[in-house]
């Protein structure tokens, strides 16, 4: 039960890491399976869509005699039917305005009166282009809602008017401009407040003097966004996997549509903030009292098409009342996912930032993440080198965890010099198993040795290596920065290129995967020398070896950063391990402790007692069977 109980403890640990692993990626597999599934459900729901979206449905009405045939007093009647009130601006010139800060390029345009694209200045893709969060050619935005005539009017179709000039701001200055659709004596207007080097922009929306525009039993405005995410990053899969649809309820959780498969909720409680996250940026609407009153939201992945990340709708309602203005104040942020950014922001935004499983066993793994960015958040105010930053962040943890590492190798020790006196009790007893756990515990009772000891260490470290595994491909800071071959932390460091894909590696193969692999395989062969566990059943054995080369499978497209990491604890663990058995434990003084633990045993635990009671009702037990 010595080094059987290590071994035990070792499996478990691996199976955990492949249930863990294994549950993060599992859906990859089936999504392969489904592409033709799913892009039959997406064709058919865009064209469900397009036709439950009534302005869509009045536009094509309209459209079955064009305008231009008309004659004038024809065309304007027509227009008069389509839009009421609005009609006069129902006809335009579309302009493009630019807005810039010194963190943004926001280009607006007068058909709609929205943001037509949005540049981050700071930022290039993984191929060295502007980044662009998205354009007039993959997003749209409108309003719709019921005119004084019951037609369906949508601000994708009106012509606005600035109000005030377009600018360029510094990093300290704060300016509005507004764009403005008239209607009689009222008019709609959409106004954007910039403040230098923030992403936030503050977005109000008002509906003045516009009682005999809009139906008089007209309580909501329908909202539609919709959004076919560009692909930003070098492995789209790794990309797909850390992107979703967040949103938050009012004064309540937040809460996601799934990463991993087409899926969509219909919400008919309040919300307070819907956005469209991708693995490092993110465009969120955001409503800080909470006028977003219901919604339809979906996400879908097609995997054949290369083109794109996902693709995003959201149809939203806020309420409207008709007797007076109505304006609504929102926030519109479009910009990096920085823990300390998103967390100032308030609403539980950081949320978007996935630092544990979905699985609520797994939630509280979030707080070590946390601490984990609040840690390395320090190192990062060097500047070192983030593979520097790394290394320092893993002997940090070593240093913590040493008390605890040093009595594991301490008591791995004991268990070897008590190795002759367990083999005669496993000689003795091989025919009693009950008989021989009794009389093991009785011996580690008596050395004072415990036979669990080399096991918790290992098990304080997983946690940790499982919060890495969310930290690292959430941390930004790690994007496009290189260190030694890596060009990328956060994505795959690639050695070898295929040009197709092959069985269980992909295209590529990962050398810092290969490195984890093999320091992983030496850590095992120190390991299996200190606790002889080459007395174990031959299968068992090779186990600490059969489990680096599955998870070298595993990770080969995890980020570089992430596998470093893994990298640096296997070899600053065998130093730790071989410094700690040359130079601190002494095996001549640890066997004459045991003796003396052995003249004068230490009182039982209640631990140890309640231990031995279940033993001894197992025993009686089975002699009651044999009976």
């Amino acid at each position: 039960m010595d080094n059987r109980n290590t071994l035990i403890g070792t499996i478990l640990i691996g199976l955990l890491l492949v249930v863990f692993f294994t549950y993060t990626s599992k859906k990859q597999e089936e999504q392969k399976q489904l592409q033709a599934k799913q892009k039959t459900e997406q064709l058919k729901s865009e064209t469900q869509l397009k036709q439950a979206n009534p302005s869509e449905q009045a536009l094509s009405a309209s459209n079955e005699q064009p305008v231009e045939e008309l004659t004038d007093s024809a065309a304007i009647a027509q227009k008069e039917s389509n839009f009421g009130a609005f009609a006069s601006v129902a006809t335009g010139e579309s302009k493009k305005i630019v807005v810039e800060s010194d963190v943004q390029k926001v280009t607006f345009n007068t058909k709609g009166g929205f943001i037509e694209s949005i540049q981050l200045k700071k930022y290039k893709t993984w191929d060295g282009k502007p980044l662009v969060l998205f354009n007039s050619s993959n997003t749209s935005f409108a309003y719709q809602f019921v005119g004084a005539n019951n037609q369906i009017v949508s601000t994708a179709d009106l012509y606005f008017e600035p109000v005030g000039e377009p600018f360029t701001i510094s990093e300290k200055e704060t300016k509005t401009f507004a764009l403005r659709a008239k209607a009689g004596n009222g008019y709609i207007e959409q106004q954007y407040t910039f403040k230098g080097g923030d992403y936030l922009i503050d977005y109000n929306l008002a509906f003045k003097d516009l009682q005999g525009a809009v139906a008089a039993n007209n309580t909501f405005i329908s909202g539609n966004w919709s959004s076919t995410l560009p692909v930003l990053e070098k492995d789209l899969t790794t990309e797909r996997r850390y992107s979703a649809l967040y949103f938050r309820h009012k004064d309540s959780d937040v809460d996601h549509l799934s990463e991993d498969k087409n899926d969509e909720q219909n919400i008919s409680t309040p919300m307070q903030w819907i956005s469209f996250k991708q693995q490092f940026f993110n465009t969120t609407l955001i409503s800080r009292k909470g006028d977003i009153k219901s919604a339809s939201l979906k996400s879908v992945q097609v995997n054949e098409d290369k083109g794109y990340v996902k693709k995003y709708n959201a149809n939203f309602t806020i309420p409207y009342n008709s007797s007076g203005d109505v304006k609504y104040a929102f926030s519109i942020y479009a910009g990096p996912n920085y823990y300390k950014t998103l967390s100032d922001i308030g609403l539980d935004f950081k949320d978007i930032l996935k630092l544990a499983p979905d699985f609520f066993l797994f939630s509280w793994m979030k707080y070590i993440t946390r601490a984990i960015i609040w840690v390395f958040s320090l190192f990062n105010s060097t500047h070192l080198n983030y593979g520097i930053i790394i290394l320092i962040m893993t002997i940090a943890v070593k240093i913590i965890l040493h008390p605890l590492t040093y009595k594991s190798y301490k008591s791995a020790a004991s268990m070897k010099l008590l190795q002759p006196e367990l083999t005669e009790l496993r000689e003795k007893y091989k025919d009693d198993q009950t008989r021989l756990g009794q009389e093991q515990m009785k011996l580690y009772s008596k050395a004072g040795v415990s036979p669990f000891g080399g096991c918790l260490p290992m098990l304080l470290q997983m946690p940790i290596l499982m919060s890495m595994y969310y930290f690292f491909p959430a941390s930004i800071e790690l994007r496009q920065q290189p260190f030694l071959w890596a060009t990328d932390l956060s994505s795959y460091d690639a050695i070898v290129t295929f040009s197709s894909a092959l069985p269980l590696i992909g295209q590529h193969i990962s050398l810092f995967t290969i490195l984890m692999t093999i320091t992983s395989i030496f850590q095992a062969v120190m390991n299996k020398n200190i606790n002889q566990m080459g007395q174990q059943q031959a299968g068992m054995q090779y186990l600490p070896y059969i489990m680096p080369v599955f998870l070298m499978f595993l990770f080969n497209s995890f980020p570089a950063a992430l596998t470093y990491y893994y990298l640096l604890q296997n070899v600053i663990g065998m130093a730790q391990q071989w410094i700690i058995q040359k130079f601190f434990i002494d095996e001549k003084k640890l066997h004459k402790q045991i003796e003396e633990n052995k003249k004068n045993p230490k009182p039982k635990s209640s631990w140890q007692q309640k231990l031995e009671e279940m033993q001894r009702q197992t025993a009686q037990k089975q002699q009651q069977r044999k009976k």
